[in-house]
């Protein structure tokens, strides 16, 4: 009965992983994406290793991706291969893993699901309705193009006589606008108005066909036009904040955000970008400064990495001290334990609350690292978002960075389309806000990235999971200087017990001076 009940599981999705292809869309409960790239099976050649032979495997496959292999099932003693997935994330290039009994030399038959964590393979049928005028439906190419190679895709896909290939084409001859046309008779307006429009955009801002002053972006990140720019929609490289990428033979980029849109989801690279870019005006020069603090806690976020920036953060923020960010760590390869015998164990009363706090699945089998380490997490992700000024100086630093916010102006009356213009917005406010988001990264079971931060672009503040409550702590004070030296000590796991423990327990407020 087993087998039968796995055979229809299977049947039910498909063929896994080994059948997915580049571009397909995996989608978590709240909407978010991330994108398929390729999937590899160990040994290539098929077949079983033995364990001794499977553990130099994984080393060198690790080292030859550069990054930690993120793995979604455990390794048992029947182990003898593994299959390693890349996706496509908001964090960047990731790489999750599972442990199979044997490789067949058919990768087609190997089956590994098609869910990696809570994101789902989205089908068609599981995704919204867009009318099929999304980039993603039209063009197969998305990276590095031309307006010529846009226009062959969308001959290709809608056929040269096809209203809407027209439009493009015509918009690409420079003809301005307002342009009216017959209505297709098989397609949506919304669907043109807000889908199409995105892979017209780009070529607009081209042609000079806008209304705005987004000349002034291209003046000042591109040398003074967007003439000659190639055009990207691939997800991996507007992350979210933008619909497509507009890049120069130099290498200079501005990014093109379609009105409206659902929250989005950054990484901190993203926002770094930004404050790079910032560096190019004299009042981006004069946003860096004022937002010097925000700043800082991106870079540290980025620097000190997804096990270092929640103990970081804890410690400025006053929810764990030195000496719980060193216990936190040791925990990393102990056995899981109950939560009703915690405190048996030894912690401090913070860390025992703060366990207790955060709800789990099985609270008999927990991996305490990965469950105070959450805890942790989104109690700072809290203090970050609800305590500072955070969101609004991310967003404000968002918004003045190479990024463009244009309006589709079109209408509708019978029989008829008219596309009136596309009105353009530098420096833009299509971003309301930036959350600091612990919620897709940090679980009690797992790490599966650093911390995220969700985009308000006019929904309201992005919910997210909530943390667990933990006691008030008494407020410590110290320098800056020994603050940032114990911080870095402990989030790189350095040795440094005997001076901790002579150290004054004085750590300081929840802000950096200014230097």
């Amino acid at each position: 009965m087993r087998d039968i009940l796995d055979k229809l599981e299977q049947l039910n999705e498909s063929t896994g992983l080994a059948n997915r292809k580049t571009g397909d869309v995996f989608r978590n409960s709240s909407g978010d994406e991330i994108i398929f790239n390729n999937i590899r099976f160990f040994p290539d050649q098929g077949g079983k290793l033995e364990p001794d032979e499977l553990d130099a495997a994984i080393s060198q496959v690790s080292n030859e991706l550069g990054s930690e292999i993120q793995w979604l099932n455990t390794r048992s003693a029947r182990s003898g291969g593994f299959a390693v997935a890349s996706f496509n994330t908001p964090e960047g290039e990731l790489f999750y893993g599972r442990y199979l009994e044997n490789i067949k030399p058919d990768f087609a038959g190997n089956y590994v699901p098609n869910q990696i964590g809570d994101y789902k393979f989205a089908g068609k049928s599981a995704a919204k309705v867009q009318s099929g005028l999304t980039p993603q439906d039209l063009l197969t190419d998305r990276i590095d193009l031309t307006v010529e190679d846009i226009l062959k895709q969308l001959a290709n896909k809608l056929g040269t006589d096809n209203a809407l290939y027209k439009v493009a084409y015509t918009l690409s001859m420079g003809e301005p606008l307002p342009m009216t046309f017959d209505a297709p008779s098989d397609e949506s307006f919304t669907g043109f108005r807000d889908y199409f429009c995105e892979i017209l955009q780009p070529i607009a801002l081209q042609r000079g066909q806008y209304t705005g002053n987004a000349g002034e972006a291209a003046e000042i990140f591109l040398g003074g036009t967007f003439e000659g720019t190639l055009i990207s929609f691939d997800d991996s490289k507007t992350a979210g904040l933008s619909d497509s990428i507009m890049t120069n033979s130099e290498g200079k980029s501005v990014k093109v955000s379609t009105k409206g849109g659902k929250g989005a989801t950054a990484s901190t690279k993203n926002l770094i970008d930004s404050v790079n870019e910032l560096q190019e005006t004299e009042n981006g020069r004069k946003l860096i400064a004022k937002y010097e603090d925000t700043i800082e806690i991106m870079r540290e976020i980025q620097k000190r990495g997804q096990a270092g920036a929640p103990l970081y953060l804890g410690m400025k923020y006053d929810i764990i001290d030195e000496n719980d960010a060193r216990s936190i760590l040791e925990m990393k390869n102990k056995a899981p334990v109950s939560l009703a015998d915690i405190d048996e164990l030894g912690l401090s009363d913070n860390l025992v609350t703060l366990a207790k706090g955060r709800g789990t699945a099985n609270t008999e089998k927990v991996n305490l690292y990965y469950h105070l380490m959450a805890a942790v997490a989104f109690k700072a992700a809290d203090e970050v978002n609800d305590k500072t000024d955070f969101s609004k100086a991310a967003a404000d630093i968002l918004n003045n960075g190479a990024l463009v916010q244009v309006y589709t102006k079109a209408k509708e009356s019978k029989g008829q389309w008219t596309l009136s213009e596309f009105d353009t917005v530098y420096p833009g406010d299509s971003i309301k806000g930036v959350y600091l988001s612990a919620s897709k990264t940090y679980y009690s079971t797992g790490i599966k990235g650093n911390y995220t931060f969700k985009i308000d672009k006019g929904q309201g503040k992005p919910k997210d999971e909530p943390a667990a409550e933990g006691p008030g702590r008494e407020k410590r004070t110290s320098s800056e200087k020994d603050f940032a030296k114990k911080a870095a000590d402990i989030a790189l796991g350095k040795n440094r017990d005997t001076a901790l423990d002579k150290t004054p327990n004085t750590m300081g407020g929840v802000g950096r001076k200014k230097r």
